[in-house]
């Protein structure tokens, strides 16, 4: 049987003014530096605002956060990248008016929805 430390989803959305903000906070409660690269451009949009959304699997680590209410120290792999300033920015706004939007465990596609968000439609060439 195998088993792994991924056992949750999350489903996020980021308006687009918070984008950088919320991947400082990816790097900081992510695995790499890549996790500055999670979120790179917007899909969705509530007719107002436009946001970059993403699904992935994590480990409980990630949520530790949303329990406490503090993050974590910065791992070696964010030194001299993260912004923690700006992480705690990003986490200060989830799922406040205007902020990062985060649910657990849930379809992604009917919690855009439930959020009120479309996808924005794509131009197609002529």
């Amino acid at each position: 049987m195998n088993r792994t430390e991924y056992t949750h989803t999350v489903t996020i959305a980021v308006p687009e003014a918070l984008i950088l903000d919320a991947n400082h906070l990816a790097l900081l409660l992510g695995e790499s530096a890549a996790d500055i690269e999670t979120l790179q451009q917007t899909t969705y949009t509530d007719g107002t605002t436009e946001y970059a959304v993403a699904h992935t699997v994590v480990k409980d680590v990630f949520l530790q956060p949303t329990q406490t209410g503090t993050l974590p120290e910065t791992p070696p792999h964010a030194e001299g990248m993260l912004d923690r300033d700006a992480a705690q920015r990003a986490f200060d706004s989830l799922n406040q008016p205007g902020g990062l939007l985060m649910a657990v465990d849930v379809d992604p596609h009917v919690q855009f929805a439930e959020w009120g968000l479309e996808p924005i439609p794509s131009e197609e060439p002529i």
